[in-house]
């Protein structure tokens, strides 16, 4: 069996990140992340459980620190 990487706690609905990131993000600009995911190396810390995407925050900061435009 394998465990998960992260706790439970540390998952959110993906579609609720700019909720999380108090006001950084915008909507438009998280589901453009989320969409794009596969492109800009975000997929790494998105799990899909029942047709329903999760994000990892401890991923999506480590992301976003090493992340460069």
């Amino acid at each position: 069996m394998k465990y998960l990487d992260q706790p439970l706690h540390d998952y959110i609905p993906a579609r609720t990140l700019s909720e999380h990131s108090k006001g950084l993000f915008k909507q438009n600009a998280t589901d453009w992340m989320i969409r794009n995911r596969h492109r800009n190396g975000l997929h790494r810390h998105i799990k899909k459980v029942n047709g329903k995407l999760f994000l990892s925050l401890s991923g999506f900061h480590e992301w976003f620190e090493n992340h460069q435009a």
